[in-house]
């Protein structure tokens, strides 16, 4: 494989939303957990507890990028229009 066709092959497995460490966590979620996830949020649950709960749960994201996530201000988010 040449070089050009190489990173061609990069560059085409790239494509697509691209998920911050958070969303990919919680990607790998069953519904029910996922759900439970976004009412937390959405019902202004402190977002410190929910990052502990979620480090407790195998979440690997730091507690700043985690809080980015939550306010939807993330790679998960870049071109959606995302209601304040």
């Amino acid at each position: 494989m040449s070089l050009a066709d190489e990173l061609d092959s990069i560059r085409q497995r790239k494509r697509g939303p691209v998920a911050c460490t958070t969303g990919v966590w919680l990607a790998g979620l069953d519904e029910r957990d996922r759900a439970a996830f976004e009412r937390y949020v959405a019902e202004g649950g402190q977002l410190r507890t929910l990052h502990h709960t979620a480090v407790r749960n195998n979440c690997d994201a730091s507690e700043t990028q985690f809080r980015v996530h939550c306010k939807k201000r993330c790679t998960c988010y870049i071109g959606l229009e995302v209601a304040a």
